[in-house]
Protein backbone atom coordinates (compact mmCIF):
# COMPACT_ATOMS: atom_id res chain seq x y z
CA UNK A 1 0.00 0.00 0.00
CA UNK A 2 1.44 3.31 -0.67
CA UNK A 3 3.18 5.18 1.90
CA UNK A 4 1.01 7.85 3.40
CA UNK A 5 2.56 11.79 4.13
CA UNK A 6 1.38 14.89 5.82
CA UNK A 7 1.34 17.96 3.93
CA UNK A 8 1.67 21.64 5.58
CA UNK A 9 -1.75 21.80 6.61
CA UNK A 10 -2.07 18.02 7.98
CA UNK A 11 -4.04 17.38 5.10
CA UNK A 12 -3.14 13.53 4.28
CA UNK A 13 -1.47 12.70 0.99
CA UNK A 14 -0.02 9.39 -1.48
CA UNK A 15 3.16 9.21 -2.25
CA UNK A 16 2.29 11.05 -5.17
CA UNK A 17 0.78 13.70 -4.07
CA UNK A 18 -2.44 12.94 -4.26
CA UNK A 19 -5.30 14.37 -1.24
CA UNK A 20 -7.07 11.53 0.36
CA UNK A 21 -10.26 12.34 1.13
CA UNK A 22 -11.46 13.55 4.91
CA UNK A 23 -14.65 14.89 6.69
CA UNK A 24 -15.65 18.02 8.65
CA UNK A 25 -13.50 17.06 11.67
CA UNK A 26 -10.23 16.51 9.58
CA UNK A 27 -10.51 12.44 10.02
CA UNK A 28 -9.63 10.49 7.10
CA UNK A 29 -12.57 9.06 4.74
CA UNK A 30 -12.84 5.29 3.80
CA UNK A 31 -13.16 4.70 -0.11
CA UNK A 32 -15.78 1.95 -0.94
CA UNK A 33 -14.23 1.40 -4.46
CA UNK A 34 -15.59 -2.63 -4.86
CA UNK A 35 -18.76 -1.91 -3.36
CA UNK A 36 -20.34 -2.58 -6.39
CA UNK A 37 -18.68 -5.70 -7.09
CA UNK A 38 -19.66 -6.42 -3.56
CA UNK A 39 -23.08 -6.11 -4.38
CA UNK A 40 -23.55 -8.09 -7.34
CA UNK A 41 -21.53 -10.97 -5.60
CA UNK A 42 -23.66 -11.23 -3.15
CA UNK A 43 -26.78 -10.81 -5.45
CA UNK A 44 -24.93 -14.15 -7.26
CA UNK A 45 -24.86 -16.01 -4.23
CA UNK A 46 -28.22 -15.25 -2.93
CA UNK A 47 -29.32 -16.13 -6.42
CA UNK A 48 -27.22 -19.50 -6.17
CA UNK A 49 -28.46 -20.04 -2.83
CA UNK A 50 -32.31 -20.33 -4.27
CA UNK A 51 -31.79 -21.93 -6.98
CA UNK A 52 -29.98 -24.94 -4.50
CA UNK A 53 -32.78 -24.76 -2.58
CA UNK A 54 -36.11 -25.05 -5.32
CA UNK A 55 -34.03 -27.89 -6.85
CA UNK A 56 -33.32 -29.29 -3.15
CA UNK A 57 -37.44 -28.81 -2.75
CA UNK A 58 -38.34 -30.09 -5.95
CA UNK A 59 -36.10 -33.63 -5.68
CA UNK A 60 -38.31 -33.77 -2.07
CA UNK A 61 -41.19 -33.09 -3.50
CA UNK A 62 -41.16 -35.62 -6.07
CA UNK A 63 -39.56 -38.46 -3.92
CA UNK A 64 -42.44 -37.92 -1.67
CA UNK A 65 -44.81 -38.14 -4.83
CA UNK A 66 -43.73 -41.26 -5.83
CA UNK A 67 -43.04 -42.72 -2.40
CA UNK A 68 -47.01 -42.06 -1.52
CA UNK A 69 -48.15 -43.19 -5.38
CA UNK A 70 -45.35 -46.23 -5.87
CA UNK A 71 -44.74 -44.60 -9.33
CA UNK A 72 -41.36 -46.07 -9.72
CA UNK A 73 -39.51 -47.99 -6.84
CA UNK A 74 -37.20 -50.56 -6.63
CA UNK A 75 -39.40 -53.84 -5.45
CA UNK A 76 -38.87 -54.66 -2.07
CA UNK A 77 -40.85 -57.19 0.22
CA UNK A 78 -41.11 -57.79 3.81
CA UNK A 79 -43.06 -59.24 6.62
CA UNK A 80 -44.73 -56.29 8.75
CA UNK A 81 -45.82 -57.81 12.44
CA UNK A 82 -48.73 -55.27 14.01
CA UNK A 83 -48.61 -56.44 17.57
CA UNK A 84 -52.06 -55.74 19.81
CA UNK A 85 -54.07 -52.34 19.17
CA UNK A 86 -51.12 -50.74 16.47
CA UNK A 87 -51.48 -47.42 16.26
CA UNK A 88 -50.39 -45.42 12.67
CA UNK A 89 -46.67 -44.52 14.43
CA UNK A 90 -46.02 -48.47 14.97
CA UNK A 91 -47.34 -49.28 11.63
CA UNK A 92 -44.96 -46.50 10.13
CA UNK A 93 -42.06 -47.07 11.62
CA UNK A 94 -42.15 -51.16 10.44
CA UNK A 95 -42.80 -49.70 7.52
CA UNK A 96 -39.92 -47.73 7.23
CA UNK A 97 -37.57 -49.75 8.90
CA UNK A 98 -38.16 -52.71 6.70
CA UNK A 99 -37.84 -50.53 3.75
CA UNK A 100 -41.41 -50.41 2.57
CA UNK A 101 -41.61 -46.36 2.80
CA UNK A 102 -39.03 -43.85 2.67
CA UNK A 103 -41.21 -41.14 4.83
CA UNK A 104 -42.79 -42.33 7.50
CA UNK A 105 -44.06 -39.07 8.81
CA UNK A 106 -45.83 -38.63 5.41
CA UNK A 107 -47.13 -41.86 5.87
CA UNK A 108 -48.57 -41.01 9.43
CA UNK A 109 -50.51 -37.86 8.18
CA UNK A 110 -51.90 -39.42 4.68
CA UNK A 111 -52.94 -42.26 6.87
CA UNK A 112 -54.83 -39.72 9.24
CA UNK A 113 -56.33 -37.99 6.60
CA UNK A 114 -57.93 -41.29 4.74
CA UNK A 115 -58.95 -42.85 8.92
CA UNK A 116 -62.20 -42.52 9.51
CA UNK A 117 -62.89 -41.70 13.31
CA UNK A 118 -62.93 -45.18 15.24
CA UNK A 119 -60.96 -47.05 12.21
CA UNK A 120 -58.25 -48.91 13.54
CA UNK A 121 -55.41 -51.08 12.36
CA UNK A 122 -56.33 -55.23 12.81
CA UNK A 123 -53.09 -56.90 14.57
CA UNK A 124 -51.11 -60.13 12.75
CA UNK A 125 -48.61 -60.62 10.12
CA UNK A 126 -48.54 -59.11 6.26
CA UNK A 127 -46.50 -59.13 3.66
CA UNK A 128 -46.19 -55.79 2.12
CA UNK A 129 -44.36 -54.73 -1.23
CA UNK A 130 -42.56 -51.72 -1.84
CA UNK A 131 -44.58 -51.38 -4.93
CA UNK A 132 -47.98 -50.83 -2.90
CA UNK A 133 -49.14 -47.28 -3.00
CA UNK A 134 -49.79 -45.88 0.82
CA UNK A 135 -53.75 -46.29 -0.27
CA UNK A 136 -53.20 -49.69 -0.74
CA UNK A 137 -51.03 -50.30 2.54
CA UNK A 138 -53.49 -48.82 4.49
CA UNK A 139 -56.46 -50.92 3.36
CA UNK A 140 -54.39 -54.12 3.68
CA UNK A 141 -53.81 -53.38 7.44
CA UNK A 142 -57.79 -52.48 7.84
CA UNK A 143 -58.80 -55.45 6.15
CA UNK A 144 -58.67 -59.26 7.89
CA UNK A 145 -57.23 -61.59 5.06
CA UNK A 146 -55.83 -64.67 4.88
CA UNK A 147 -52.92 -65.92 4.36
CA UNK A 148 -51.65 -64.36 0.94
CA UNK A 149 -50.53 -66.56 -2.13
CA UNK A 150 -48.03 -66.14 -3.98
CA UNK A 151 -48.81 -67.04 -8.23
CA UNK A 152 -46.15 -67.91 -10.63
CA UNK A 153 -47.10 -66.48 -14.06
CA UNK A 154 -45.01 -66.59 -17.27
CA UNK A 155 -46.17 -64.10 -19.65
CA UNK A 156 -45.02 -65.85 -23.67
CA UNK A 157 -43.46 -63.64 -25.86
CA UNK A 158 -46.27 -62.65 -28.42
CA UNK A 159 -49.15 -62.70 -26.16
CA UNK A 160 -51.75 -59.83 -26.74
CA UNK A 161 -52.87 -57.74 -23.78
CA UNK A 162 -56.19 -59.93 -23.73
CA UNK A 163 -54.54 -63.30 -23.57
CA UNK A 164 -52.06 -61.41 -20.63
CA UNK A 165 -55.55 -60.65 -18.90
CA UNK A 166 -57.01 -64.05 -19.33
CA UNK A 167 -53.57 -65.42 -17.43
CA UNK A 168 -54.37 -63.37 -14.35
CA UNK A 169 -58.27 -64.14 -13.90
CA UNK A 170 -57.45 -67.69 -14.59
CA UNK A 171 -55.25 -67.57 -11.33
CA UNK A 172 -58.29 -65.35 -9.65
CA UNK A 173 -56.47 -62.42 -9.63
CA UNK A 174 -57.91 -59.18 -10.24
CA UNK A 175 -60.83 -58.37 -12.82
CA UNK A 176 -60.86 -58.03 -16.58
CA UNK A 177 -62.36 -54.53 -16.21
CA UNK A 178 -59.83 -53.91 -13.55
CA UNK A 179 -56.77 -54.41 -16.22
CA UNK A 180 -58.52 -52.81 -19.06
CA UNK A 181 -58.57 -49.71 -16.87
CA UNK A 182 -55.11 -49.41 -15.66
CA UNK A 183 -53.73 -50.29 -19.01
CA UNK A 184 -55.96 -47.73 -20.46
CA UNK A 185 -56.10 -44.87 -17.88
CA UNK A 186 -53.32 -45.99 -15.18
CA UNK A 187 -50.21 -43.44 -14.63
CA UNK A 188 -46.99 -44.76 -14.27
CA UNK A 189 -43.47 -43.23 -14.28
CA UNK A 190 -41.25 -44.22 -17.01
CA UNK A 191 -39.50 -42.27 -19.77
CA UNK A 192 -41.24 -44.89 -22.50
CA UNK A 193 -44.76 -43.97 -21.14
CA UNK A 194 -43.93 -40.04 -21.37
CA UNK A 195 -43.03 -41.06 -25.06
CA UNK A 196 -46.03 -42.69 -25.76
CA UNK A 197 -48.23 -40.39 -23.66
CA UNK A 198 -47.29 -37.32 -25.65
CA UNK A 199 -48.25 -38.36 -29.45
CA UNK A 200 -52.09 -37.68 -30.53
CA UNK A 201 -54.00 -40.21 -28.83
CA UNK A 202 -55.43 -42.58 -31.70
CA UNK A 203 -59.02 -43.40 -31.45
CA UNK A 204 -58.35 -46.95 -33.24
CA UNK A 205 -55.88 -48.15 -31.05
CA UNK A 206 -56.84 -51.03 -28.98
CA UNK A 207 -54.69 -50.87 -26.24
CA UNK A 208 -52.64 -48.21 -24.75
CA UNK A 209 -50.25 -50.42 -23.60
CA UNK A 210 -50.08 -53.49 -25.94
CA UNK A 211 -46.82 -53.85 -26.83
CA UNK A 212 -45.36 -52.99 -23.27
CA UNK A 213 -46.12 -55.73 -20.87
CA UNK A 214 -42.78 -57.16 -21.18
CA UNK A 215 -42.68 -61.57 -21.46
CA UNK A 216 -41.19 -63.28 -18.72
CA UNK A 217 -41.75 -65.01 -15.24
CA UNK A 218 -43.16 -63.15 -12.72
CA UNK A 219 -43.81 -63.82 -8.78
CA UNK A 220 -46.98 -62.13 -7.65
CA UNK A 221 -49.13 -61.85 -4.70
CA UNK A 222 -52.93 -63.23 -5.37
CA UNK A 223 -54.44 -59.67 -3.51
CA UNK A 224 -52.29 -57.53 -5.37
CA UNK A 225 -54.30 -54.52 -7.47
CA UNK A 226 -54.34 -54.44 -11.41
CA UNK A 227 -52.49 -51.40 -11.61
CA UNK A 228 -49.26 -52.92 -9.52
CA UNK A 229 -49.41 -56.02 -11.21
CA UNK A 230 -49.14 -53.99 -14.74
CA UNK A 231 -46.61 -51.63 -13.18
CA UNK A 232 -44.55 -54.83 -12.73
CA UNK A 233 -44.67 -55.57 -16.08
CA UNK A 234 -43.98 -52.17 -17.17
CA UNK A 235 -40.41 -51.47 -14.95
CA UNK A 236 -39.35 -55.37 -16.48
CA UNK A 237 -39.96 -53.29 -19.81
CA UNK A 238 -38.21 -50.49 -18.57
CA UNK A 239 -35.14 -52.49 -17.32
CA UNK A 240 -34.42 -53.29 -21.05
CA UNK A 241 -34.25 -49.68 -22.05
CA UNK A 242 -30.78 -47.59 -22.11
CA UNK A 243 -30.06 -44.03 -23.09
CA UNK A 244 -28.11 -45.39 -25.85
CA UNK A 245 -31.10 -47.03 -27.21
CA UNK A 246 -33.41 -43.65 -26.47
CA UNK A 247 -31.06 -41.80 -28.29
CA UNK A 248 -30.22 -43.90 -31.10
CA UNK A 249 -34.34 -43.82 -31.48
CA UNK A 250 -34.55 -40.30 -31.75
CA UNK A 251 -32.03 -40.08 -34.51
CA UNK A 252 -33.18 -42.76 -36.31
CA UNK A 253 -36.79 -40.96 -37.83
CA UNK A 254 -38.78 -43.44 -36.24
CA UNK A 255 -40.58 -43.52 -32.60
CA UNK A 256 -39.86 -46.01 -30.43
CA UNK A 257 -43.93 -46.78 -30.19
CA UNK A 258 -43.19 -47.39 -34.02
CA UNK A 259 -40.56 -50.52 -33.38
CA UNK A 260 -42.75 -51.98 -30.11
CA UNK A 261 -45.26 -51.99 -33.43
CA UNK A 262 -42.64 -53.97 -36.30
CA UNK A 263 -41.39 -55.73 -33.02
CA UNK A 264 -45.06 -57.09 -32.27
CA UNK A 265 -45.28 -57.92 -36.13
CA UNK A 266 -41.74 -59.67 -36.18
CA UNK A 267 -43.48 -61.67 -33.07
CA UNK A 268 -45.91 -62.65 -34.78
CA UNK A 269 -44.50 -63.34 -38.07
CA UNK A 270 -40.91 -65.63 -37.28
CA UNK A 271 -41.23 -68.81 -36.26
CA UNK A 272 -37.53 -68.92 -35.08
CA UNK A 273 -35.37 -66.04 -33.47
CA UNK A 274 -33.04 -66.84 -36.42
CA UNK A 275 -35.46 -65.37 -38.94
CA UNK A 276 -36.10 -62.18 -37.28
CA UNK A 277 -33.59 -59.83 -38.67
CA UNK A 278 -34.80 -60.98 -42.19
CA UNK A 279 -38.51 -60.48 -41.50
CA UNK A 280 -37.30 -57.45 -39.93
CA UNK A 281 -35.90 -56.07 -43.18
CA UNK A 282 -38.75 -56.91 -45.46
CA UNK A 283 -40.63 -54.49 -43.06
CA UNK A 284 -38.01 -51.64 -43.34
CA UNK A 285 -38.15 -52.10 -47.23
CA UNK A 286 -41.22 -51.87 -47.90
CA UNK A 287 -41.33 -48.59 -44.94
CA UNK A 288 -38.56 -47.35 -46.77
CA UNK A 289 -39.96 -47.93 -49.91
CA UNK A 290 -43.97 -46.54 -49.60
CA UNK A 291 -44.04 -45.64 -53.30
CA UNK A 292 -43.75 -48.73 -54.61
CA UNK A 293 -45.01 -50.93 -51.16
CA UNK A 294 -47.39 -49.33 -50.06
CA UNK A 295 -49.44 -51.64 -47.58
CA UNK A 296 -46.86 -54.22 -45.35
CA UNK A 297 -49.62 -56.81 -45.90
CA UNK A 298 -48.66 -59.26 -43.12
CA UNK A 299 -50.92 -61.77 -41.76
CA UNK A 300 -50.61 -61.23 -38.28
CA UNK A 301 -52.03 -57.33 -38.43
CA UNK A 302 -55.18 -59.59 -40.18
CA UNK A 303 -55.61 -62.34 -37.11
CA UNK A 304 -55.06 -59.21 -34.05
CA UNK A 305 -57.95 -57.23 -36.42
CA UNK A 306 -59.94 -60.03 -36.38
CA UNK A 307 -59.21 -61.28 -32.96
CA UNK A 308 -58.46 -64.83 -33.74
CA UNK A 309 -55.51 -67.58 -34.13
CA UNK A 310 -57.01 -69.36 -37.14
CA UNK A 311 -54.38 -70.78 -39.46
CA UNK A 312 -56.19 -70.56 -42.60
CA UNK A 313 -56.50 -66.70 -43.77
CA UNK A 314 -59.27 -66.30 -46.80
CA UNK A 315 -58.95 -63.90 -49.16
CA UNK A 316 -62.20 -62.59 -47.57
CA UNK A 317 -60.11 -62.27 -44.49
CA UNK A 318 -57.47 -60.37 -46.45
CA UNK A 319 -59.81 -57.56 -47.04
CA UNK A 320 -61.42 -57.33 -43.63
CA UNK A 321 -62.06 -53.63 -42.98
CA UNK A 322 -59.80 -52.98 -39.86
CA UNK A 323 -57.13 -50.05 -39.20
CA UNK A 324 -54.58 -53.07 -37.61
CA UNK A 325 -55.27 -55.17 -41.50
CA UNK A 326 -51.79 -53.53 -43.26
CA UNK A 327 -53.66 -55.39 -46.27
CA UNK A 328 -56.24 -52.76 -46.17
CA UNK A 329 -54.56 -49.97 -44.82
CA UNK A 330 -51.30 -48.03 -45.54
CA UNK A 331 -48.27 -48.52 -43.22
CA UNK A 332 -47.83 -49.50 -39.85
CA UNK A 333 -51.05 -50.29 -37.69
CA UNK A 334 -52.18 -47.81 -34.97
CA UNK A 335 -50.07 -50.12 -32.84
CA UNK A 336 -48.58 -53.18 -31.22
CA UNK A 337 -50.43 -56.49 -32.44
CA UNK A 338 -48.66 -57.96 -29.06
CA UNK A 339 -46.14 -58.12 -26.51
CA UNK A 340 -43.03 -58.71 -28.31
CA UNK A 341 -39.92 -60.33 -26.42
CA UNK A 342 -36.32 -58.73 -26.60
CA UNK A 343 -35.34 -60.54 -29.60
CA UNK A 344 -38.05 -58.96 -31.63
CA UNK A 345 -37.59 -55.45 -30.33
CA UNK A 346 -33.74 -55.41 -30.92
CA UNK A 347 -34.21 -57.04 -34.62
CA UNK A 348 -36.94 -54.31 -35.11
CA UNK A 349 -34.11 -51.40 -34.56
CA UNK A 350 -30.97 -53.41 -35.78
CA UNK A 351 -32.75 -55.54 -39.26
CA UNK A 352 -30.43 -57.41 -41.50
CA UNK A 353 -29.80 -55.70 -44.59
CA UNK A 354 -31.44 -57.32 -47.58
CA UNK A 355 -33.43 -56.34 -50.69
CA UNK A 356 -36.45 -58.52 -49.23
CA UNK A 357 -40.25 -56.82 -49.43
CA UNK A 358 -41.89 -60.67 -49.10
CA UNK A 359 -41.37 -63.41 -47.15
CA UNK A 360 -43.95 -66.87 -46.33
CA UNK A 361 -43.97 -69.31 -44.10
CA UNK A 362 -43.29 -72.68 -44.29
CA UNK A 363 -45.19 -75.68 -42.22
CA UNK A 364 -42.30 -76.08 -40.17
CA UNK A 365 -41.75 -72.17 -39.60
CA UNK A 366 -38.95 -71.92 -41.92
CA UNK A 367 -39.57 -68.74 -44.19
CA UNK A 368 -39.34 -67.99 -47.98
CA UNK A 369 -37.88 -64.95 -48.99
CA UNK A 370 -37.96 -62.76 -52.54
CA UNK A 371 -36.97 -59.69 -53.76
CA UNK A 372 -39.80 -59.22 -56.51
CA UNK A 373 -43.65 -60.33 -56.86
CA UNK A 374 -42.60 -63.20 -59.04
CA UNK A 375 -40.34 -64.69 -56.62
CA UNK A 376 -42.80 -64.25 -54.01
CA UNK A 377 -45.46 -66.22 -56.22
CA UNK A 378 -43.02 -69.03 -56.73
CA UNK A 379 -42.09 -69.40 -53.12
CA UNK A 380 -45.81 -69.30 -52.21
CA UNK A 381 -46.46 -71.91 -54.35
CA UNK A 382 -43.60 -74.12 -53.40
CA UNK A 383 -45.61 -73.73 -49.56
CA UNK A 384 -48.61 -74.85 -51.22
CA UNK A 385 -47.70 -77.78 -53.07
CA UNK A 386 -45.87 -78.75 -49.61
CA UNK A 387 -48.95 -78.40 -47.52
CA UNK A 388 -50.65 -80.27 -50.05
CA UNK A 389 -48.33 -83.20 -49.65
CA UNK A 390 -48.78 -83.51 -46.30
Amino acid sequence: MAEIKKTNNDVPVTRTGKKKPIDETGRELKVKGHSAIYSVTIAVIYITLVLIASAVLSYFILSIGNDVFALKKTERTAEIDLGASPTVIDVSNELYEKGIIRYPTIFRLYARLKLDDGEVFIPGTYTASSLQNYDSLIKMFLEQTPERRIVTITIPEGYTVDEIIDLFISEEIGTREGFVDAIQNGEYNYEFIKRLDAKPADPNRKYRLEGYLFPDTYYFYSDWEETQIVNKLLAAFDSKMSSEMYRFVDASGFTLDDYITIASIIQREAYFNSDMENVSSVIHNRLKNSGKYPKLECDSTVLYAMGTHKTDITDEDLHYDNPYNTYVYDGLPPGAICNPGWASIFTAMYPAETDFYYFVSRSNGEMLYGRTLSEHQKNVATVRSENKSR
